[in-house]
C-alpha cells in the first residue's frame, strides 16, 4: 500500500475524531522504546518506525514486592494514548465476565452459583462456570452474548462507569444488529441443573446515554454484513471502545485488588475469584469442563505475547493471565506474566493494527506474517531482558508514595514552587557547591513565567529532578474533609497534562518525569488513582517536621520561623531519624517573610550530611 496515501488516510480519519497529535496526550518512555530496539529484529524495528501504519500501544508493568511481599508497580509505555481507538474486539468478554460472576455471587441467596444454568433463547443450557470458560479460554462469542443478555447493556456500562472507566463503553453482542436492537437483551431464566427454575429475568431496553458525538471511521473500504464491499470507511462510532490503559487497570483490579482504591474493586467471592483465576490462566489442554477440541484450540491459541507465532509451547515454568482480542485487523493482548522459574512477574499490554490493504472485514489480515511476531519478540524482550528487582521499601499514605526506604540513610530534598521563586537562584548555588541533587515540583504557571525559565533551564542542565506540582495550584479536596473532593477527574487531569505542556515547552520531557506532587500536598485516593490513570505515581512530603511551614509569613496565624523548622527536624532526627524522608521546602515566598529557609539551606545541607545522610533526588530515592 502506497505509505504517503496511508498517511494522508490517517490525517484525514483523525481530523473526523477531533483528534490531533497534542490532543492524544501521548505516553512514551523512550527507555523502553530503546530497550526494545536494542534487541529487536530488523522486521519488529520497521514496525516501530511507523507506528501511523500499526498504531502499536505497549504497556509494560515492571512488578516488585516491598518487605510486606505487597506488588509495587512501575508503569513504561510505548506510544500510548486513550485517544487513539481500536477496536477492543473480545477483550470487552474479560469485565463482562466479572460482571457477571459480581452479579452471580449478588443472587446467592436464592441459590444460584456457579453451576446454576443461563436460559437465554433456544440455544443448549451452559452453565455460569461453563460460559466463563468458553469465553475466557477460547473466547466464544456465544459465551459471551449469553453474559451480556443476563447483564443487560444498561448495568454494564453503569458499572464501568461507577468503577471509574469513563473512556470504555460495551455497547454490543457479536451479533449482527443495529444500535438500537443491541439495546434490548431478551428474557434470561435462571435453572438448577435438573431444570428447577430459580428466577426468570425480563426482557430489558438500556437508557444508558451513550456519547456518540465523534465519529470514528477506519480504513478505506469494508465489506458489509451482506458480504457486500462499500467504498467508505468502516464506521466504529457506536461500537465498543476500551482504552489500553483502562483494559490493564481491569486486569491488574482483578488480580491485585488492594493496589487500587475500593470502589475499582471486583465484588466476587473467594471461591467465584479462584474460579475467575483459573479461567484466564488455563490452557485448553488442561480444562476438564468444558473439553476443547486442540487441534482447534492449541495451548498458545489465546497467549500471544511470547507464543501464539509458530504455535509455541508454553513452558511449565511459565504462567500467564490474559485476556486477548482479535478484529478488522486489530491484535490486543493484556497479560500477567509469571516467570516462577527466575522469580519474575511482570505485566505486559499491547496492540497493533495489521490491514495493509485498508479493507476492512475481508480477512485479509497480517495477523500471521506481522501481528504474532509482534507480540512473540515483544514479550521475548522484555521477559529475558527482566531482571529480578530488589524489593521496594518505600511507604504510602493514602495510596500516595510519602517515604523511601527507612532501612537506608538518604532522603531526598524536595522544593516546590508555584507564585514567587525569589530563593531559586540561592538555591542552586547552594546545591552546586555542596554537590547535591534535589527534586522541584512546579506549576504549569511557575514553569511559564519568564522570570523563572532561565533558571529552570539551568537546574534542569545541573541534573536536578523536574517535576509538576499541578497547572494552577488547584485545590483538590476539602480541608476539613479530605474524602470530599472539589473538582472533577476531567478537571484535575487537565491540569497535569496543561502542567505537563508547560514543562514540555521549555524543554522537559514529561515522560521522564513520572513523580508528581499535588497542589498544597492535599489529596484522596480518587487523586492518587486519576494520577495513575496518567501514567504518572502521586508522591508527598513525609509528615513529623514542620519543613513545609516555611512558606508563611510572618502575619499568619501559624508562622512559623526558620529557626522553630530546623529545630523540628533536628528533633525528629534525634528521635527517630530521617532515613527516606522527602523533606519539602518552597523555591520562594514572596516578601512578607523575614527569614526564608533557602537563606539557611547551606547550614542545613551540612547538618544532614555531617550526619551521615546521603541527599537524592526522588528518583534515586524511591527506584
Amino acid at each position: 500500500m502506497d505509505l504517503f496515501k496511508f498517511r494522508i488516510g490517517m490525517i484525514a480519519i483523525m481530523s473526523l475524531l477531533g483528534v490531533g497529535i497534542k490532543a492524544q496526550q501521548r505516553l512514551h518512555d523512550v527507555a523502553l522504546e530503546q530497550r526494545i530496539r536494542a534487541a529487536a529484529s530488523p522486521v519488529l524495528k520497521n514496525v516501530l518506525d511507523h507506528p501511523e501504519i500499526y498504531q502499536y500501544q505497549l504497556i509494560y508493568t515492571e512488578i516488585s514486592r516491598n518487605s510486606s511481599n505487597q506488588p509495587v508497580f512501575r508503569h513504561q509505555y510505548l506510544n500510548v494514548s486513550d485517544s487513539l481507538y481500536f477496536n477492543p474486539a473480545s477483550m470487552v468478554k474479560f469485565p463482562v465476565a466479572l460482571m457477571a460472576m459480581e452479579k452471580m455471587d449478588s443472587l446467592k441467596s436464592i441459590g444460584i452459583n456457579p453451576l446454576t444454568l443461563l436460559k437465554t433463547d433456544s440455544s443448549a443450557t451452559k452453565s455460569f462456570l461453563e460460559l466463563v470458560r468458553e469465553a475466557m479460554i477460547v473466547s466464544d462469542n456465544l459465551a459471551y452474548n449469553k453474559l451480556f443478555q443476563f447483564l443487560g447493556q444498561e448495568a454494564i456500562n453503569l458499572r464501568l462507569q461507577e468503577m471509574g472507566y469513563t473512556g470504555s463503553r460495551i455497547t454490543r453482542r457479536f451479533i449482527p444488529l443495529t444500535p438500537e436492537q443491541h439495546r434490548v437483551t431478551e428474557a434470561v431464566q435462571l435453572l438448577t441443573s435438573d431444570g428447577r427454575l430459580l428466577m426468570e429475568q425480563p426482557a430489558r431496553k438500556s437508557a444508558f446515554p451513550f456519547d456518540f458525538s465523534r465519529r470514528i471511521l477506519v480504513g478505506n473500504a469494508h465489506y458489509n454484513w451482506s458480504d457486500s464491499l462499500v467504498q467508505e470507511p468502516f464506521d466504529f462510532t457506536t461500537h465498543n471502545r476500551m482504552p489500553l490503559r483502562d483494559m490493564q487497570q481491569v486486569l491488574q483490579s482483578f488480580l491485585f485488588p488492594s493496589s487500587v482504591p475500593e470502589r475499582q474493586r471486583f465484588r466476587l467471592s473467594d471461591e467465584t475469584r479462584k474460579l475467575m483465576l483459573d479461567a484466564i490462566s488455563e490452557l485448553p489442554s488442561e480444562s476438564r469442563f468444558p473439553v476443547f477440541d486442540t487441534t482447534e484450540f492449541f495451548d498458545s491459541y489465546s497467549k500471544f505475547f511470547l507464543y501464539r507465532d509458530g504455535k509455541r509451547k508454553v513452558p511449565d515454568h511459565i504462567r500467564i493471565y490474559n485476556k486477548t482480542g482479535w478484529s478488522y485487523g486489530y491484535l490486543i493482548d493484556v497479560a500477567y506474566i509469571l516467570d516462577k522459574s527466575h522469580n519474575r512477574e511482570f505485566m505486559l499490554s499491547g496492540v497493533i493494527y495489521v490491514n495493509s490493504d485498508g479493507i476492512l472485514n475481508d480477512n485479509r489480515y497480517e495477523y500471521d506474517s506481522i501481528g504474532y511476531p509482534f507480540f512473540r519478540e515483544i514479550g521475548e524482550i522484555l521477559l529475558h531482558s527482566t531482571r529480578p528487582v530488589p524489593p521496594v521499601r518505600c511507604h504510602r499514605t493514602g495510596g500516595a508514595i510519602t517515604r523511601g526506604d527507612s532501612t537506608r540513610k538518604e532522603l531526598a530534598l524536595v522544593f516546590t514552587g508555584h507564585e514567587y521563586g525569589e530563593g531559586a537562584a540561592t538555591i542552586r548555588r547552594v546545591l552546586k557547591k555542596k554537590g547535591v541533587k534535589a527534586s522541584f515540583f512546579l506549576t504549569g504557571d511557575f514553569y511559564r513565567n519568564p522570570k523563572h525559565q532561565k533558571l529552570i533551564r539551568e537546574l534542569k542542565a545541573d541534573g536536578h529532578y523536574m517535576g509538576g506540582h499541578g497547572d494552577k495550584h488547584l485545590l483538590c479536596c476539602d480541608w476539613s474533609n479530605r474524602d470530599s473532593l472539589l473538582i472533577s477527574k476531567e478537571m484535575y487531569q487537565n491540569d497535569i497534562r496543561n502542567n505537563e505542556e508547560a514543562m514540555r515547552a521549555i524543554g522537559i520531557n514529561p515522560s521522564q518525569s513520572v513523580y508528581f506532587m499535588p497542589s498544597y500536598e492535599w489529596y484522596n485516593d480518587s487523586i492518587v488513582w486519576w494520577t495513575k490513570q496518567l501514567g504518572r505515581h502521586l508522591v508527598n512530603n513525609t509528615s513529623g517536621t514542620l519543613s513545609q511551614a516555611d512558606y508563611t509569613r510572618i502575619q499568619d496565624k501559624n508562622y512559623r520561623t526558620t529557626e522553630t523548622i530546623f529545630t523540628s527536624i533536628k528533633d525528629l532526627e534525634t528521635r527517630s531519624g530521617l532515613n527516606g524522608f522527602l523533606l519539602l521546602l518552597h523555591i520562594g515566598t514572596g516578601p512578607d517573610r523575614p527569614d526564608p529557609s533557602w537563606s539557611r539551606l547551606e547550614e542545613l545541607i551540612d547538618w544532614l550530611q555531617q550526619k551521615g545522610y546521603k541527599l537524592k533526588s526522588v528518583p534515586a530515592l524511591l527506584d
